[in-house]
């Protein structure tokens, strides 16, 4: 019995039970069709198959009929690639790291779990960031212009903004300056933003995005990316307010000095761009 192997198929092909009999042990393994791990970890099968091609999440069996089949090992493989995507690791930055040889993944989970406890006490600072402005909104507490920003970080997105970006001399240029700016100018340069930020979305609800101190405070944003970040033409800056708009992780900003914060700020800068262009045509 000890060398005899007994397989166990379902007609739907959902599940994959094989029962293997060695030295009189009887070793059971799950397998799971794309559709039931895509399911379990709450991803598309499109997303599953793509990560097949990156080589990072290869099926345990593909069936002669082209059907894929997942085991326990491929579950921790998913579970390693979604921890790496919950700290916005690019998936080629993934990939990378996941077919280095001296790759470990009890290593890599200690440093998931380090990420994450930066992340949760970021995000604990945020929250009393937030209590604070509504009781501040409420005339229950007064805030100072620095602790209306307590808890944004600027490095979190920089992944994403690489992988994105990365290419581009406004990143590169950006990248150079922001590195050379000490610790003090870095906090300043992010003040002197919060408070050009709050004149141009302004918690005037009477005020229009073509207002002249409106129209004033987006000149001197512009001003303020030319001089610490990258040469910024008025193209790509009406092109910043079109994704503080459409990616609600930017949004949330202007919507929290106000209500409806990022149409208008995206308003009020496409304002001062078209008028910027139409007096450059007009030399």
């Amino acid at each position: 019995m000890c060398d005899s192997q007994i397989i166990i198929e379902k007609q739907t092909l959902d599940l994959d039970v094989t029962l293997k009999c060695k030295m009189g042990v009887i070793e059971v393994r799950n397998m799971y069709s794309i559709k039931e791990i895509a399911d379990l970890a709450g991803v598309t099968t499109r997303t599953l198959r793509y990560y097949g091609q990156l080589g990072i999440l290869v099926p345990a069996e593909i069936a002669d009929n082209g059907y894929r089949f997942y085991d326990r090992k491929n579950l921790l493989e998913l579970q390693q690639v979604m921890f790496f995507r919950e700290l916005d690791v690019p998936i080629k930055d993934i990939q990378h790291m996941l077919n280095q040889p001296d790759y470990h993944p009890v290593s890599a989970l200690e440093k998931h779990r380090g990420g994450i406890i930066t992340q949760v006490e970021r995000l604990n600072k945020l929250l009393d960031t937030l209590d604070n402005t509504i009781a501040s909104l409420q005339g229950e507490h007064k805030m100072a212009d620095k602790e209306l920003f307590e808890g944004f970080d600027e490095t979190q997105y920089e992944g994403e903004t690489r992988e994105l970006w990365g290419d581009t001399s406004q990143y590169k240029e950006s990248q150079r300056k922001w590195s050379s700016y000490s610790k003090d100018q870095k906090e300043e340069i992010k003040q002197e933003g919060g408070r050009i930020t709050l004149r141009m979305v302004t918690e005037n609800p009477g005020a229009k995005p073509d207002d002249p101190d409106v129209q004033a405070a987006v000149a001197e944003y512009y001003n303020y990316l030319n001089k610490y970040f990258y040469s910024c033409e008025v193209k790509f800056l009406r092109g910043l307010a079109d994704m503080w708009v459409q990616d609600p992780r930017f949004a949330v900003n202007y919507e929290r000095i106000r209500e409806g914060g990022s149409a208008f700020v995206k308003e009020a800068v496409h304002i001062y761009c078209d008028r910027h262009l139409e007096g450059e045509n007009q030399d």
